[in-house]
C-alpha cells in the first residue's frame, strides 16, 4: 500500500517520463533475456554434461564451484562497467569512443585470472586443502581450475564486446551473439570429448573455437555500427571505472557466495536432507532470476540513452518504470511455484524427503516471489545507472542482517526457518529498498 501511495504522489511529469520508458525498456529487455536463457543452456547442458561422464567429474566441477565465483565475480564486474562505460560515451555524443575503456577493463580481468590460475598451479597443495579435495583428485582438480582460469581470460574478449553492444543499445545483436556463444561451445564441448575422450577438460577447451569465433563476430560487429577500434595503452579514467563500477558487482558476487554459506552452515546439523532441500530451492529461485536481471539492465540501458538534462528525474522515472515492469511477472511466476511446489520439487530431485523439504520452502517463498523480483530488478537497474557501490551497500547491509538473523534462531535451525526468514526478508528488504534508493537518488 506504501508503494501505491508513492506512485500517486509522483508529479505528472515523472509519471509521463516512467511511460516513456516502459517501451524502450520492455523492447530492450526481451532482447536481454533471449541472451541470459542462451548462459542458462549452457549452464544446465554443462552440469548435464559432466554428470554423464560420472560421478568424478560432477565431483571436481562441485569442488572447483568456490573458485568459479571468484571467476564469475570478475567477469560480471567487468561486463558491467562496460555496458555503463560505453552508454555514458553514447549520452555524451561520444558515440565512437565506446571501445576506449576495453583495454584496459580486458587487461585487469585477464591478469586477476591468469593470477588465479598462477596460484593454483604453483601452489596446488595450500588450495586444494582449504577446499577439502581428497588426495586421489587433486591433481585433476588442479588442472581444470587452471584451464577453466585460462579460458576464462580470454573468453573476456566476446563478454566485453557484449557489453559495450548492450550499452550502446544494441541489445538484439547481443543477445545472438550470446546465443551463438552457447551453441558452439556445447558442439566444441561434444565434438572434442568424442574425438579425443578428453572428460572434464572438454568443457574449458571445448569452448575456445567458440569464444575465437564469437569474438571475430562481436570485432565486427562493433565496426560496422561505428565504433573506433581503442588505443591499446592504460586509461586512468577506464582504471577509474574499474574500480567505481567494476569492484562494487564483483563483490556483491562474493557477498552472495558468502551469505550462502553461512546459510548452509546454520543448516549443517540438521542433516544432509535439510541441507539438500534448502539448495535445491535457491538453487530453483535462481533460474527465475533472469527475468529480473533483464528487465533491470533494460530499464537502466533505456535511461542512460535517454537524453535530457535532469539526470535525477530521469533516474527517478527508470526506478519507477522498473518496478511497474517487474512485477507482474513475478507475481505470475510466484502463484505458480505455490500452487505447484509440490510438482516442482518432485521434478528437481526424485528423493521423497529432499521433495518435501523444497517444497515447503516453496510454500513459504513463492507468496513473496514477486518482491523478491521487484527487489533484484531493482538492484540491476542501479548498478547499470553507475550507482554500483550504492547497490553493494545495500546488499551488505541487508545479507548481513539475514545471516545475522539465521545464527539468532533459537533452537535446531531446519530448512522451514530459513524459508520464513527468506519471506519475511523479501518483504522488508523490497520495502527498504524501494525507500532507499529512491531517497539516494534524490540526494545525488
Amino acid at each position: 500500500m506504501a508503494v501505491v501511495v508513492e506512485f500517486a504522489a509522483e508529479p505528472a511529469s515523472r509519471r509521463s517520463a516512467a511511460h516513456g520508458l516502459s517501451a524502450p525498456t520492455v523492447r530492450l529487455a526481451g532482447s536481454i533475456l533471449v541472451g541470459l536463457a542462451a548462459g542458462l543452456v549452457l549452464q544446465a547442458w554443462t552440469v548435464a554434461f559432466l554428470g554423464r561422464l560420472g560421478g568424478e567429474a560432477l565431483y571436481v566441477r562441485s569442488v572447483y564451484t568456490p573458485i568459479g565465483y571468484l571467476a564469475l565475480a570478475v567477469t560480471e564486474g567487468l561486463v558491467v562497467a562496460a555496458q555503463v562505460s560505453a552508454g555514458r560515451a553514447a549520452s555524451s555524443g561520444r558515440h565512437r569512443e565506446a571501445l576506449r575503456s576495453v583495454p584496459t577493463f580486458f587487461a585487469a580481468g585477464g591478469s586477476l585470472l591468469l593470477l588465479q590460475a598462477a596460484v593454483v598451479a604453483v601452489a596446488p597443495g595450500a588450495v586444494l586443502a582449504v577446499l577439502g579435495v581428497a588426495s586421489d583428485e587433486q591433481r585433476p582438480v588442479m588442472v581444470f581450475i587452471v584451464a577453466t582460469a585460462v579460458s576464462s581470460a580470454v573468453g573476456l574478449i566476446p563478454y566485453l564486446g557484449a557489453g559495450v553492444l548492450r550499452g550502446l543499445g544494441f541489445t538484439g545483436a547481443a543477445a545472438w551473439l550470446g546465443v551463438a556463444f552457447t551453441v558452439l561451445s556445447i558442439a566444441g564441448m561434444t565434438v572434442l570429448h568424442w574425438a579425443t575422450g578428453l572428460g572434464v577438460l572438454a568443457v574449458p577447451i571445448g569452448g575456445l573455437p567458440a569464444t575465437v569465433l564469437v569474438g571475430a563476430a562481436t570485432a565486427i560487429v562493433l565496426r560496422r555500427k561505428g565504433l573506433g577500434w581503442p588505443v591499446l595503452r592504460g586509461d586512468r579514467q577506464a582504471a577509474a571505472e574499474v574500480w567505481k563500477l567494476g569492484a562494487p558487482v564483483a563483490a556483491t558476487f562474493l557477498l552472495l557466495s558468502a551469505a550462502t554459506l553461512g546459510y548452509l552452515t546454520v543448516l549443517q546439523s540438521a542433516g544432509p536432507t535439510e541441507v539438500a532441500g534448502f539448495s535445491l530451492g535457491q538453487m530453483a529461485s535462481s533460474l527465475v532470476m533472469v527475468v529480473a536481471l533483464a528487465i533491470g539492465s533494460g530499464a537502466a540501458i533505456a535511461v542512460t540513452l535517454t537524453p535530457g538534462e535532469n539526470r535525477q528525474s530521469i533516474s527517478l522515472a527508470g526506478l519507477t518504470t522498473t518496478l511497474r515492469l517487474s512485477l507482474p511477472p513475478y507475481l505470475v511466476i510466484g502463484a505458480g511455484v505455490f500452487l505447484f511446489r509440490g510438482a516442482i520439487a518432485g521434478a528437481l530431485t526424485s528423493d521423497r524427503a529432499t521433495a518435501a523439504v523444497t517444497a515447503e520452502y516453496f510454500a513459504w517463498t513463492g507468496p513473496t516471489l514477486a518482491l523478491f523480483g521487484g527487489t533484484l530488478a531493482l538492484l540491476t537497474y542501479l548498478e547499470q545507472i553507475g550507482r554500483a557501490g550504492l547497490a553493494f551497500t545495500l546488499n551488505t547491509v541487508y545479507f548481513a542482517l539475514m545471516v545475522a538473523a539465521a545464527f539468532l534462531i533459537p533452537g535446531q535451525v531446519t530448512s522451514g526457518d530459513l524459508a520464513r526468514l527468506t519471506a519475511a526478508g523479501n518483504l522488508l528488504g523490497f520495502v527498504s529498498l524501494w525507500f532507499s534508493a529512491r531517497f539516494l537518488i534524490r540526494r545525488g
